[in-house]
């Protein structure tokens, strides 16, 4: 029995272990928050007033990808290989800092265009405005920094005291339609809240702070991340374009329809995150040593979790008429057909990130991932077009699975060749 308990401490202090046992404790948060106030939220705003409010949020996604740039890879990637030097840290977190600092206020000034345009949209382009200055926030994150020490628990912490305060202040001021300004708020304020957070714990456990840097400093990192970035973007188009068509070709509702049905391959993907934050640093280190090795261990990692994920995709496809109707009320349940495709969409998601995150970028090879991203989008793009153009919200549910599918194809093509090579 001693010897048992001492085995289990061995493990529970193991690195790897401890930080999945925080990651997945934020991911039960992070999970079961989404069932609290998605509910609440759809059928306070109704189908029309939610679509409104998804079309705005659905293009602030692509305003948080261009402020978070490719820092959460290209920053985690260097802190990880040298996690004790606290010079090239606080060197890499004010570079960061400024570089996000000037993607903020560019993206700003684009929102206040979309408003300028879209006059005749009001109430869409306000809760833009709202959300892009509320996207500041992100110039304070730091998860990039925990992660690259293999420190999650900070991670942990921090979002959960941000997702409480939101889930609170839903409940409390969420009481009608009139409110969906509020709510934009509240969505979109996270990233300075659990920010400042990590940022006073990373400043008083790791003498983390701001320096001076050069602006030269700053533009390497955002010529360093360029091609993540372009391919992070590139996945928010293949993620979110369907939204994004909807609200040009289709009416509000079914846009908020599509918005609520989608959240649910969204909450399962919650799932998943944790493993790729803990896999990645370790993956980066393994590909650097040997690709062969590296790609065999992810291999080996990937065909576990798709078997898990695989068996619950067939356990929610099954109850999909339920389950909408239970989260989001009668007026969605009539599409809970939607969810079907979305969540194979989801399965083959997590496999490309595998092949893409995993493999080639932690191999830094990010011009064979931006290569195929590229073409994936060009591709996406398209296939979205027609299917939502003539389809409607049936479209958009089966773009992102071709999408996908297409997206699998080139990586598994460029590691192939990789592997020849090697």
């Amino acid at each position: 029995m001693k010897t048992m308990l001492n085995n289990i401490r061995g493990i529970c202090k193991n690195n790897f272990v401890r930080n999945g046992i925080w990651l997945y404790l934020l991911q039960i948060f992070n999970t079961i928050v989404p069932l609290l106030t998605l509910p609440y939220v759809t059928r306070i705003f109704g189908a029309e007033k939610y679509g409104t409010f998804s079309i705005a949020f659905n293009i602030y996604g692509y305003i948080q990808v261009i402020i978070e740039y490719s820092f959460p890879l290209s920053a985690t990637r260097k802190m990880s290989l040298d996690p004790q030097n606290m010079l090239m840290a606080q060197r890499l977190f004010s570079s960061v800092f400024l570089a996000r600092l000037l993607l903020s206020f560019i993206s700003i000034a684009f929102a206040v265009l979309y408003a300028i345009i879209h006059r005749n949209a009001p109430e869409q382009s306000v809760c833009l405005i709202i959300m892009s200055i509320c996207s500041l926030g992100y110039c304070m994150q730091i998860n990039w920094f925990f992660q690259g020490i293999q420190n999650m628990k900070y991670i942990s912490l921090t979002t959960m005291i941000a997702r409480s305060f939101m889930v609170i202040c839903t409940f409390i001021f969420i009481r009608s339609q009139d409110n969906i300004y509020l709510y934009s708020f509240f969505m979109t304020i996270l990233p300075l809240i659990y920010g400042s957070i990590g940022f006073i714990i990373a400043n008083r456990k790791y003498s983390l702070h701001f320096v001076k840097v050069p602006l030269k400093a700053v533009l390497l990192e955002l010529k360093d991340g360029f091609l993540v970035f372009t391919t992070l973007f590139n996945s928010r188009i293949l993620s979110s374009f369907g939204i994004t068509l909807l609200g040009i070709f289709a009416s509000q509702t079914e846009v908020g329809i599509y918005s609520a049905i989608q959240k649910i391959p969204n909450i399962l993907m919650l799932a998943w995150l944790p493993i790729g934050q803990i896999l990645y640093p370790i993956a980066s280190k393994k590909m650097t040593n040997s690709f062969i090795e590296g790609k065999s261990f992810v291999y080996r990692l990937r065909n576990i979790v798709i078997s898990i994920f695989a068996f619950g995709v067939i356990i929610i496809s099954f109850l999909s008429k339920e389950i909408t109707k239970i989260a989001f009320g009668q007026e969605y349940a009539a599409y809970h057909y939607w969810a079907i495709p979305l969540l194979v969409w989801m399965l083959l998601s997590i496999n490309n990130n595998f092949l893409g995150h995993q493999i080639l970028v932690g191999g830094n090879f990010d011009k064979a991932y931006s290569k195929c991203f590229q073409i994936a989008v060009c591709t996406s793009v398209a296939i979205n077009f027609v299917l939502i153009y003539f389809f409607k919200g049936n479209g958009a549910a089966f773009a992102p699975l071709l999408s996908e599918i297409v997206l699998t194809f080139l990586e598994l093509r460029e590691i192939y060749k990789l592997e020849k090579t090697s």
